[in-house]
């Protein structure tokens, strides 16, 4: 889909559908949506005077005038009150318009750019967000469906200001990257499991290698060497050999300082030995959504140009039942040296996280890690599918992610790391065991990986609940969502100078 910038006047331009939009309460249209109103004889008046529209958030009135403009079909959304309308409000406004463009089978849209007048957010960070809820409300996993629905092909942002285009067309263009780096993550996390093994990760992973970004893959062998016991053990049971992804982008100045972004990359999880059961298994091909969301994440960094040094790291496995697994009660020693006692192989996102926060701290010493895992259930009981949990060790970085939490509308919310949940996770017979109970879940599997962080600065993200949507929410249709890469692409390009 071409996402592009219009200058000109709303009620000229040509499309399939023009969108326009009200606050709640407003009794009298202004700006684009009154020169509409005025074009197509009061129609949008007439509708609030009756009753028929009121703005609320996310409501909808879709008119087909026979004259007045110079399309056809004309959609009004509801912004809601104006003074809770926030950026990412724009970003969620683009699904119901890409729905009913959907439902009606038109090729192009053309808005106005929402907020950006009376609701007094800046034209680029408007266009931005805009772009962005344009792109990841236009996708769709539809490879394995025979007859394929027809998609908008153009979503045009009409600007009447020629002095704000500039600005409107650099956040469109930005918005755009980022949506195509989370649609690209977003295909990996639904795709079949039996097509998306550690193998097919690591292929589908070196295809973002060129220009500044540079993508390496080890393989048994070298983790054997490393003696990366945690990602060894969990990748026993399959077939598929586990994989250690591991891709660069040099965007800083030669010498300066790496971020590692490391995603679990769980491309099944049965649960091993200790098997789920089947109700919802089939879900467990998310289980490598953070992985995914990494590698997507140093593709947006790349195509925006952040002037940061970004390794994405990716232990990549499929935790499976065979006489090869590992099991309940065997003794891992990790590459760090420490020794962990299994209590549960479905608890094994932990093991592989481990030795790749191991691996990072000692081969790129990095100033800061980051992790994103669908790591505990615990986490969706807590924070349900609003929110991810958040954690970490150094309170300069984790107030820098609330506010590019803030800015980027993707929500993280602080769990707490008290030393006492450490006796939780403390073995008889080894250094760690990889659970801790059945209280505080989230919060003890995130301490496990504290303890193999040490004195790096590091935050964990625990996106359990908001990597896949059941159901339409918060913008989102069903399906994967591409959580955390708004948050982490927020996050870098503060961090990078100039970005």
């Amino acid at each position: 889909m071409k996402i592009e910038l219009a200058v000109g006047d709303i009620r000229k331009h040509r499309a399939d559908m023009i969108v326009v939009n009200l606050f709640e309460g407003t009794k009298s249209p202004g700006g684009s949506t009154g020169a509409v109103d005025k074009a197509i004889g009061g129609a949008i008046s007439a509708a609030i005077r009756d009753g028929d529209f009121q703005g609320k958030w996310g409501e909808t009135l879709f008119l087909r005038p026979e004259k007045g403009v110079a399309s056809h079909r004309v959609l009004v959304v509801g912004l809601g009150k104006k003074e809770k309308f926030t950026p990412d409000h724009i970003r969620q406004l683009a699904l119901p318009v890409f729905q009913l463009a959907k439902k009606k089978k038109l090729a192009t849209v053309a808005s106005v750019l929402h907020g950006a007048g009376a609701g007094g957010i800046d034209p680029e960070e408007a266009a931005r967000f805009l772009a962005l809820g344009a792109a990841l409300s236009g996708y769709e996993y539809d490879r394995y469906k025979s007859e394929k629905e027809g998609r908008v092909s153009r979503f045009q942002v009409v600007e009447r200001e020629k002095a704000a285009a500039r600005k409107v067309a650099r956040g469109l263009a930005h918005g755009a990257k980022i949506g195509e780096a989370i649609n690209w993550g977003r295909d990996l996390v639904a795709s079949p499991p039996g097509d998306l093994r550690p193998d097919g990760l690591a292929r589908a992973a070196r295809k973002i290698a060129g220009g500044k970004v540079r993508v390496k893959v080890y393989g048994r062998k070298e983790a054997e060497a490393w003696k990366m016991g945690g990602l060894i053990a969990v990748g026993k049971g399959s077939e598929v050999s586990p994989r250690l992804i591991v891709a660069e982008y040099r965007g800083g100045r030669p010498g300066s300082p790496w971020t590692a972004l490391v995603g679990k990359g769980v491309t099944f999880d049965t649960g091993g030995i200790s098997l789920k059961k089947w109700e919802g298994m089939e879900k467990m091909k998310y289980d490598m959504a953070g992985g995914a969301g990494m590698l997507a994440a140093v593709r947006a960094a790349a195509a925006l140009g952040i002037r940061r040094n970004i390794v994405a790291i990716v232990p990549a496995v499929e935790n499976m039942p065979s006489g090869a697994a590992y099991r309940p009660g065997d003794v891992l020693r990790m590459m760090s040296g420490k020794t962990v006692e299994v209590l549960s192989t479905d608890a094994e996102g932990r093991l592989i996280l481990a030795d790749a926060i191991t691996f990072a701290k000692k081969r790129y010493r990095p100033d800061v890690i980051l992790d994103a895992a669908t790591l505990t259930g615990s986490c969706v009981v807590a924070l349900g599918s609003v929110t991810m949990g958040m954690m970490g060790n150094d309170a300069k970085v984790l107030a820098r992610m609330r506010e590019a939490s803030a800015a980027s509308g993707e929500r993280a919310w602080e769990l707490p790391l008290h030393e006492e949940y450490l006796e939780q996770i403390k073995s008889d017979i080894a250094d760690l065991k990889n659970i801790g109970g059945p209280e505080a879940g989230a919060i003890t599997a995130g301490y496990f990986l504290k303890e193999f962080a040490g004195e790096t600065p590091w935050v964990h993200l625990d996106i359990a609940g908001v990597a896949w949507r059941e159901k339409e929410k918060m913008g989102y249709a069903p399906g994967p969502t591409g959580v955390p890469v708004r948050l982490l692409v927020e996050f870098l390009r503060r961090e990078g100078t100039g970005a």
